[in-house]
């Protein structure tokens, strides 16, 4: 089975290489195929998220595509939303967290393949 988690995992960064959501799909992953608890799938996807990111902005960097005042608002309220929403979690119920996480999942799934401007 270390074969097949092996397999997922360099999908699941080929696919965030060519710009897919990945980490939804190695949230997917480990909680359906791996049993893995919602929160802990979240981390997991959160120490992906972080790797990949920054190898992209070693690129980005090298390329000079950065725009540094966007960068450092988005960065800001990034910030913001992270400690709110880690404050958030600590009042609701796992359940509705899961439940959540797959409404928002399959309407944003839902909105790119209905987008017009690709």
């Amino acid at each position: 089975m270390f074969i097949i988690d092996i397999i997922a995992g360099i999908a699941v960064g080929v696919l965030v290489g060519f710009g897919v959501g990945g980490g939804g799909l190695i949230i997917i992953y480990l909680t359906i195929i791996k049993s893995v608890e919602q929160l802990n799938a979240q981390s997991v996807n959160l120490s992906f998220f972080i790797v990949t990111s920054v190898v992209a902005l070693i690129f980005h960097l090298k390329k000079y595509k950065i725009n540094y005042k966007t960068a450092a608002v988005i960065s800001a309220a990034g910030a913001v939303g992270s400690i709110a929403g880690s404050v958030a979690v600590n009042f609701l119920d796992p359940a509705f967290l899961g439940k959540s996480f797959g409404v928002f999942l399959i309407v944003s799934g839902m909105i790119e393949l209905f987008r017009k401007n690709k």
